[in-house]
């Protein structure tokens, strides 16, 4: 994991990962659906960095996602930093620090040097506002049209099942 003391901006080349929670987040064919990359009222879409980060701490982070949403981890697809910005992403670096132990358990955020939003631009008129839906679903389906498959969580070896 990046050092949360020096985290870098985010370069035009990085990895980036995005949960899929959910089963209906994935399509029958193992494709995300296209839905899954509109970002909520805020504009921005969580992702997480690969650099310095290791698998191990990739899906670790997966699964304490799910565990906040109280949902089962599905898998993950791996975007191109690059490529976000080509069709209108920013693309920044969003640190986030652990939640005090005065936060209930189930609640309580871990911290994440590794943290990162896809920022969707807003509508031209009004730049407080979120831009058009249509226009949102438009770039993500740009970023799926490569048919990104959802790589599957690593399983638990003695249950045979997804680590979770």
């Amino acid at each position: 994991m990046l050092d949360p003391a020096a985290v870098p901006d985010v370069g035009d080349e990085e990895i980036l990962a995005r949960f899929a929670i959910g089963k209906r987040a994935v399509r029958a064919d193992g494709t995300l659906k296209d839905n899954e990359l509109l970002p909520p009222p805020s504009g921005k879409l969580s992702v997480m960095r690969h650099l310095e980060a290791t698998e191990q701490e990739i899906w670790d982070e997966g699964r304490e996602v799910a565990r906040l949403r109280a949902k089962e981890l599905v898998g993950r697809i791996d975007l191109n930093s690059g490529e976000c910005r080509r069709v209108g992403l920013q693309v920044i670096k969003a640190p986030l620090v652990a939640d005090p132990p005065s936060k209930p358990e189930p609640q309580r955020r871990l911290a994440n040097p590794n943290h990162a939003d896809l920022v969707f631009p807003t509508a031209a008129a009004i730049p407080t506002t979120p831009m058009p839906k249509a226009d949102q679903m438009a770039i993500a389906k740009a970023l799926v049209a490569n048919g990104f498959r959802v790589i599957p969580p690593p399983m638990d070896t003695e249950k045979k099942t997804p680590a979770i």
